[in-house]
């Protein structure tokens, strides 16, 4: 049970993050750093796409699902989910 909230509070705080990071260009605010780390982040998880597609093989979800989630959450949705810490 504690292993899930671990979890579930990173992509918690990932939705934040990326809500976060449109907000402060819209109100104005130019701040590189916040930029710069939103598209490693971004990188990141297009870069882990394959990956992802390839550990959840034997669940049979729907590509899609699993290429929108790890958008998103990245290895904090799809590696407890392959390693069975949380449920899909």
């Amino acid at each position: 049970m504690g292993e899930q909230r671990v979890w579930y509070g990173l992509q918690a705080g990932l939705v934040v993050f990326w809500l976060i990071v449109p907000l402060v260009g819209l109100l104005g605010f130019h701040v590189p750093f916040l930029t710069i780390f939103a598209a490693i982040i971004l990188l990141a998880h297009v870069l882990e796409i394959p990956l992802a597609i390839n550990r959840l093989r034997a669940l049979k979800l729907p590509v899609g699902k699993v290429v929108l989630k790890t958008l998103v959450f990245g290895f904090t949705w799809w590696l407890p989910l392959s390693k069975g810490y949380t449920k899909e």
